[in-house]
């Protein structure tokens, strides 16, 4: 694929995320040699500030000397609007004088989802949603929509303007290279496609802990909590590419299809083993941003089944907080036990598969074998794939990688309207039974179920 000319439009362009995530990603892309160095950057934002000082803060965004020099290349623009009264009058102009002849056009909106209609209506009524020459497409960070309401709405709004092949709903954690190869792992290993089902399958894990707590996302997540924040798009994405069947063909609208089939099916168990919890130090911080006392949670550990014959009760688990011991991601597949059959073998443990998320990517698979010291005892042996072993440093980046596919137009690591909207009609059944489960304060930097 050749170097792609493209000029990126930044709403919330002096945000956090474009700070930490969107500059380093658009970096490492010159580097790839995936977009060319004299692209366009326009950022948007209710700041005063201008061109210089916008490209010094995108400068400030990237450590590396050699992403500083790349950055310094590409022509940089500022645009001071506001997003909820109609004050991106003049865009247009500055756009249209900034691209070059024939280049492609990417708005990514890293605003609150409350803004996507506003900024959607302003770019039609100035003509900004459409390209003669080349692609023009539309990013949406999480979280699309704070209910299954207000995301159809969102959806209704958006595709007033922009076809659903131009919108790209992003989840992050779909780019992450565990997540990338389950699909692989699954459908190329005879020992583990055989294997995934409920005949040998008891029970599935996805544990996403984080060790700091909800820093400057307070406000946000003083609304949201951790099942909206995270079981809604990473927890359940994860979980649906896990379980989802062989698609006909490894292409878009076929994966997404499977992964749609088992969202469909994933029902709350009534669970003695559901827990809530918020860390101790969240209240005083909600008091010191000045929000009301809330029983938000921070922590969310929910029991779920899939109707699916194939999977129906095997017992699947979702697991997330902050503040918690450590910060580490992981997948853990558990074996049902084999029977004994009266041969008097001791010591003998279940088989489990465990897919490292983060801060590793390996895949480590424990089986039994034969102790040497004693004849009729069993040892638990560990076989390990160490990704970094193999192929080096993990040094990909999310957001370059989500950014490409953008450009390349490809949707698989994209959520699709429907799976959004399962995923809220799932978020929704849990809040329904919210009464029902048992919330704890826990210590920070702990293990709630200690």
């Amino acid at each position: 694929m050749k170097k792609q000319e493209v000029s990126f439009v930044l709403f919330g362009g002096t945000g956090d995320l474009t700070k930490r995530k969107i500059v380093p990603a658009l970096a490492n892309l010159i580097h790839q040699g995936k977009i060319r160095d004299d692209s366009t950057i326009i950022g948007i934002s209710r700041k005063k500030i201008s061109d210089e000082e916008y490209k010094k803060f995108l400068l400030d965004s990237v450590k590396e000397d050699r992403d500083k020099s790349y950055i310094k290349k590409l022509d940089i623009k500022f645009f001071t609007g506001d997003f909820t009264k109609s004050g991106l009058s003049g865009l247009k102009e500055l756009i249209e004088k900034s691209e070059k002849p024939g280049c492609s056009r990417i708005y990514y909106l890293s605003t609150s989802f409350k803004f996507f209609p506003d900024i959607v209506k302003e770019l039609k009524s100035q003509n900004l949603h459409k390209k003669n020459q080349a692609f023009t497409r539309i990013v949406f960070e999480k979280p699309f929509g704070k209910d299954l309401k207000s995301s159809e709405n969102l959806d209704k709004e958006i595709h007033k303007v922009f076809l659903e092949e131009n919108v790209f709903r992003l989840d992050h954690y779909l780019a992450k290279e565990t997540v990338q190869n389950l699909n692989v792992l699954k459908f190329t290993n005879p020992l583990l496609y055989s294997t995934f089902n409920k005949e040998y399958i008891e029970s599935i894990e996805i544990i996403v802990d984080e060790d700091q707590g909800v820093e400057n996302r307070i406000e946000y997540y003083n609304d949201a909590g951790a099942i909206k924040d995270m079981f809604q798009s990473h927890l359940l994405q994860v979980l649906s590419l896990l379980l989802m069947e062989m698609p006909s063909a490894l292409v878009y609208d076929k994966i997404h299809d499977e992964k749609v089939k088992i969202l469909k099916n994933l029902e709350i168990l009534q669970s003695k083993h559901h827990l809530l919890g918020q860390y101790e130090s969240y209240e005083k911080e909600a008091k010191v941003s000045g929000l009301n006392k809330s029983k938000i949670e921070t922590f969310a550990k929910i029991e779920l089944n899939c109707k699916i014959k194939k999977w129906d009760s095997v017992k699947l688990i979702l697991r997330t907080g902050k503040k918690l011991k450590r910060k580490f991601g992981q997948i853990i597949i558990k074996f049902k036990p084999m029977k004994n059959n009266g041969n008097h073998l001791a010591n003998i443990a279940d088989n489990k598969i465990i897919i490292d998320i983060y801060p590793k990517q390996d895949v480590s698979i424990f089986m039994n074998t034969r102790s040497p010291e004693f004849y009729n005892q069993v040892k638990q042996a560990k076989f390990e794939f160490c990704r970094e072993c193999e192929f080096g440093p993990n040094t990909m980046n999310e957001y370059a990688t989500l950014l490409h596919e953008v450009i390349k137009g490809d949707k698989t690591l994209f959520t699709r309207s429907d799976e959004v909207k399962e995923s809220w009609k799932i978020v929704e059944r849990i809040e329904k039974m919210r009464d029902q489960i048992k919330f704890i304060k826990y210590k920070d930097n702990s293990n709630p179920e200690e």
